[in-house]
C-alpha cells in the first residue's frame, strides 16, 4: 500500500510540473514577437506592418508550450477523477 500512496504522489507531481512547464513555456512564447510576414498584391508601404483582422500568429514556442499545458491538464483531470470516483 506504501508504494501505491508514493505511485499517486509522484503522478501528482509529474502532472502539475507539466502543466506548469507548459504554461511557463506558453508565457514566453506569447511574450516573444513574431517575426513579420506577409502577402500582398500590391507592393506595400515599408514603414507599415499590416496584419489581417482577428489574427493571431503564435511562435512554436508558444504552440508547443499550450500543446503541453493541455496534456498536463488532461492528467490532472485525469487524477482527480480517479481520486474522485467511487471505489467498488
Amino acid at each position: 500500500m506504501g508504494t501505491l500512496d508514493r505511485v499517486a504522489l509522484l503522478s501528482w507531481i509529474v502532472a502539475g510540473a507539466v502543466t506548469l512547464t507548459g504554461a511557463v513555456a506558453a508565457v514566453i512564447g506569447l511574450a516573444t514577437p513574431v517575426s513579420s510576414f506577409g502577402w500582398f498584391a500590391y507592393q506595400p508601404l515599408t514603414a507599415e506592418v499590416v496584419y489581417p483582422p482577428g489574427s493571431l500568429a503564435l511562435t512554436p514556442v508558444a504552440l508547443i508550450g499550450l500543446a503541453v499545458t493541455v496534456i498536463g491538464l488532461l492528467a490532472l483531470a485525469f487524477l482527480l477523477g480517479r481520486r474522485l470516483a467511487p471505489t467498488r
